[in-house]
């Protein structure tokens, strides 16, 4: 489950507003504004209007709950995933205009690739395809990735540095894999999860970042985090017990405890 905070400006307000507007075209246009401004925790819609044309915008968690309540008080009933989506979605854009080289693969996209015929895709050719590739990261495909690797990123311990072995392509594995669900209790993960909704994730929740150019001036996709490498360790192997790093981790213990520590770590010596 997550915990999903908004910065509360007229910009992501506007978003709710038409998200909302968008995916519940049945509800009566003055119930999804009020039901809206309480689930920013305000009693009425302009309350909400107020703060978010505030020079000092307010940081809000969503509260599903006093969404659908209100709602159902009314004569609707909807489950409260459509605000989560919503707010999703104003993060989302959040995150993409302050990281204008995210996209929904990572850090840009990658080298110029070659077609079936060898050629090398054009300079036109790679603009398009970075343009497209920052639009999907602000659609509807990203939300579900993007929560459940808020979900994820709820049990992970930030750490003063950023740290070797956190990088965002092993993390969002383990995200993928993360069975889970939205705080009303429909199922959220497993699900894939694109490298960049991750580092949006990432980012949103407050977690620095590091990210690479290659040696011809190309973003790396993937970035590294200031997160505990122990914690995502354990979660690793909690969340994929089948997987490489959760069976190395077990061979390991196996051998201490037949060989001992002493011998054991002779033993990796001779093998490096």
């Amino acid at each position: 489950m997550f915990t999903l905070d908004i910065s509360l400006t007229t910009t992501a307000l506007e978003t709710l507003k038409g998200e909302l507007t968008r995916n519940l075209p049945a509800v009566k246009s003055s119930h999804r504004c009020e039901a809206l401004g309480r689930s920013l925790g305000f009693n009425t819609y302009a309350s909400a209007r107020t703060a978010a044309s505030s020079p000092q915008p307010s940081t809000t968690t969503v509260n599903g709950d006093a969404f659908t309540e209100y709602l159902a008080n009314h004569g609707f009933n909807v489950s409260a995933l459509p605000v989560f989506h919503a707010a999703a979605k104003a993060s989302l854009k959040d995150v993409a205009q302050r990281t204008p080289q995210l996209t929904l693969w990572g850090f840009g996209i990658g080298r110029p690739q070659r077609g079936a015929d060898g050629k090398r895709e054009t300079s036109e050719a790679f603009d398009k395809r970075f343009v497209q590739a920052r639009a999907d990261l602000i659609a509807d495909r990203a939300v579900r990735p993007f929560l459940l690797s808020l979900a994820l990123l709820s049990r992970v311990v930030p750490t003063k540095t950023i740290r070797r072995g956190t990088g965002s392509y092993r993390s969002k594995h383990i995200a993928e894999n993360y069975v889970c669900t939205y705080p009303g209790g429909e199922p959220l993960g497993p699900h894939y999860v694109p490298n960049g909704a991750f580092i949006a994730a990432a980012i949103h929740a407050g977690f620095r970042y590091k990210s690479h150019v290659d040696e011809l001036g190309y973003d790396d996709l993937n970035a590294r985090f200031n997160m505990s490498k122990p914690r995502l360790d354990d979660l690793d192997c909690e969340i994929r017990p089948d997987g490489g790093f959760a069976q190395d981790r077990r061979r390991r213990s196996e051998m201490i405890q037949e060989y001992g520590r002493r011998r054991y770590n002779w033993m990796m010596k001779g093998t490096a």
